[in-house]
């Protein structure tokens, strides 16, 4: 999708091409199968439901953004296979799990640690991590958050990119500060079911389209289609952007 000057492509789960003229930016690449791999079992069995739509490498990104830790967001599998392309893109990452792209490999000057309220300017945008609960809020012994919200500012545009995320007071008030054109918002949802076998929650449909109306920015749906066990359907999501008088934009995976 075009936004402004921005070209906007998914990628899957929390996974996004953000492109201008200038810069590549992709938020949490998951690329690979290692989740179906590595954790499959009877009680939770992730099935992609679709293929990576293409190799990290393939996209050449100038910065990669992660939000947490967890492998379909901080993804060893698809991050190597750049490197081994030979490619050096920076990582914007909470400073507390810093170290899992040390480990891989990653040279400390290719890390910039992201800390909450603090902006990071790269190329021809303004990053501004916020906090983000996902489900509650998690921090080390020096009060820096495991997982980040990013607020991306371009010359002409605008995004909000929540990664896993919870509401939590304040939220809605800190985005309504800023002049945003986008909301890119996970729409699964949560349930105990889920939450005993470990799968930890995100917003709901409900709660994605209600931030969507308070704020009057549209939203794109996500990590709400990859694994049938984890999933809401895209008739849900837009029953509720209705009721709630939001707009949400459905992207299909791909470049």
């Amino acid at each position: 999708m075009k936004l402004s000057s921005l070209e906007i492509k998914y990628l899957g789960q929390c996974g996004f091409l953000i492109e201008t003229k200038k810069s590549r930016i992709v938020t949490d690449p998951y690329l690979s199968y290692s989740v179906d791999r590595d954790h499959y079992c009877e009680q939770t069995p992730w099935v992609r439901l679709y293929p990576p739509p293409c190799r990290l490498s393939e996209i050449r990104p100038d910065v990669v953004l992660i939000s947490h830790e967890h492998d379909d967001h901080l993804n060893p599998e698809t991050i190597l296979e750049c490197l081994n392309a030979g490619q050096d893109p920076i990582f914007v990452i909470p400073a507390p799990i810093r170290y899992m792209l040390t480990d891989l490999g990653i040279s400390d000057s290719r890390i910039i640690d992201a800390h909450s309220e603090r902006p990071i300017v790269i190329g021809d945008c303004e990053i501004v991590p916020i906090p983000c609960a996902h489900t509650d809020f998690h921090l080390d012994e020096g009060g820096a958050f495991f997982e980040l919200s990013y607020i991306i500012k371009f010359p002409d545009a605008t995004v909000f990119f929540g990664g896993d995320m919870s509401m939590y007071d304040g939220l809605c008030e800190r985005l309504s500060r800023e002049k945003i054109d986008l909301l890119l918002l996970p729409c699964n949802g949560r349930d105990d079911e889920r939450t005993s076998k470990g799968i930890i929650g995100n917003i709901t449909e409900t709660e994605a389209a209600a931030l969507s109306a308070d704020l009057n920015v549209p939203f794109v749906a996500m990590h709400h289609d990859l694994y049938a066990i984890n999933a809401c359907s895209e008739d849900t999501i837009s029953s509720a952007a209705a009721s709630a008088g939001a707009e949400v934009i459905f992207l299909k995976p791909g470049l």
